[in-house]
């Protein structure tokens, strides 16, 4: 959808308070800005946020006669620059249309008319976007306004239950751009709430006792399914690089190259809120990219790898006993910030996303497809747990990405929840046999065994040291 006049005013206004050293481009950009958002679900989570397109349209608020008990938010860090590693990549295959001795031709021909590589400063690598940043000063998703936006919603939604929960405590990992989504949705709140940040270190030495439990995982092997993921065809790779290499005689792009370009798609949509870029692929092509970043997922961080279960279940055993412990905690929010595999090694433990059956490697299963990675963790992706009490009984659900996503097996109270008690049952089968340490071998790197943060925060004071990466 295009940015209307209003919008655009909007958010003109909110730039014109901070010093940009990049003006926006010239010509036609306005006119771009918000004409993408289709594309946002095939770009493997690196594009901006996007509600869940699967929803049933269940209402996300608890029901009319329901109480809320407690609130729990697990989210991403918000839209962001390439990591420093996915940057170098970018700029060896910039440099080498940067060199190119002609005029480009076909789809490409954009590079033409004075174009600039997104990536101005290498210091922006691995940072969120922001109004600072931002290479577009009119950019509407930027992870400053995608945090900022998510708190007003917040509000918005839970502003009854709030209104007897004005302390709390916010807690994020210790990555620089998960800490500052942190800070902007804190910002947002405004200045009627007491929120403490809490930063939670997320190396290696934290064990049990981090929002990140993978970094303290060193038996996890991301190659371990490297073959059945290898299965998938990439000649869609190779037609990509053919067109634009018969477009423009002398180019040679790889079948690397073009995997390179859908990355500059998404991060440039975060850097100035709309790509050129973008326009060089067809939907096929997407949606071969999309599936293909499904199995890698699926087969490294999600259900496709057995040993993910016991690293999801450090968190989901915390989120657990808070919901056991909700009438007798003073703290009714429970907030965290954190990355997008922590996410899914916790959603996979839940079961959330997980049919039983493998994802296939020879070919895009449309029919039978529950496991869409993009859908699940975009940018900015956030998964609240509610708690509420309907006629003396409680229940419990979960909202992923604006729709209500209800547990396949227990479904049966109001809004499509599971009844609490069935719930724990539920997530005690989830749980049954999955031990985060013994999996990890995580006695190898630290001797925490224990995920305290939640109760001991007040006492530890937790303010890790920021990591930019």
């Amino acid at each position: 959808m295009l940015l209307d006049r209003s919008v655009l005013l909007t958010l003109g206004g909110l730039c014109s308070t901070h010093a940009f050293a990049i003006p926006p481009r010239k010509g036609t950009a306005l006119s771009k800005i918000g004409t993408q958002e289709h594309l946002f679900p095939f770009l493997g989570g690196a594009a901006p946020y996007f509600s869940y397109p699967g929803s049933y349209g269940i209402p996300i608020g608890p029901p009319s006669h329901c109480e809320l008990q407690q609130i729990q938010l697990l989210a991403r860090h918000g839209e962001r620059y390439p990591t420093k590693s996915s940057g170098k990549k970018l700029m060896k295959t910039w440099n080498k249309l940067k060199e190119y001795p002609h005029s480009f031709n076909g789809s490409l021909s954009f590079i033409n008319d004075d174009y600039e590589f997104f990536v101005r400063e290498n210091e922006n690598l691995e940072m969120e976007t922001s109004l600072k940043n931002s290479v577009n000063a009119l950019n509407p998703y930027s992870g400053e306004m995608d945090a900022k936006r998510h708190a007003q919603q917040f509000l918005a939604l839970y502003e009854g239950f709030l209104e007897g929960n004005r302390e709390f405590a916010v807690f994020a990992s210790s990555s620089e751009r998960v800490h500052d989504t942190a800070e902007f949705f804190i910002e947002s709140l405004g200045d009627k709430f007491q929120v403490s940040l809490q930063v939670v270190s997320e190396d290696p030495s934290a064990g049990a006792n981090t929002l990140s439990a993978g970094y303290a995982c060193p038996a996890w092997d991301p190659d371990a399914y490297t073959e059945i993921i290898g299965n998938y065809s990439t000649k869609y790779l190779t037609d990509i690089a053919e067109r634009l290499n018969n477009e423009n005689r002398g180019l040679n792009l790889t079948e690397s190259d073009a995997n390179n370009l859908f990355s500059w798609c998404a991060y440039e949509l975060n850097a100035q809120g709309y790509s050129d870029m973008c326009d060089v692929f067809t939907m096929e092509e997407l949606i071969h990219y999309s599936y293909n970043d499904d199995l890698s997922s699926y087969y490294q961080d999600g259900p496709g790898y057995s040993m993910i279960q016991a690293v999801g279940a450090n968190y989901f055993n915390a989120s657990l006993k808070l919901l056991k412990e909700s009438d007798r905690l003073d703290q009714k929010v429970w907030l965290s910030f954190t990355h997008d595999t922590d996410i899914l090694n916790y959603l996979t433990t839940v079961g959330l996303f997980d049919d039983g059956h493998k994802l296939n490697a020879t070919y895009v299963p449309f029919r039978n497809h529950v496991f869409h990675k993009s859908w699940i963790i975009p940018q900015g992706a956030r998964v609240y747990t509610q708690k509420f009490q309907c006629d003396n009984e409680s229940y419990v659900r979960y909202v992923v990405n604006d729709a209500v996503i209800p547990l396949e097996s227990c479904s049966e109270g109001p809004g499509f929840s599971c009844k609490a008690e069935n719930f724990y049952k539920y997530a005690g089968e989830r749980l049954a046999g999955q031990n985060f340490l013994e999996a990890c071998n995580t006695s190898s790197v630290s001797n925490n065994t224990e995920l305290t943060f939640f109760w001991d925060w007040k006492s530890a004071h937790y303010n890790a040291s920021l990591l930019n990466e």
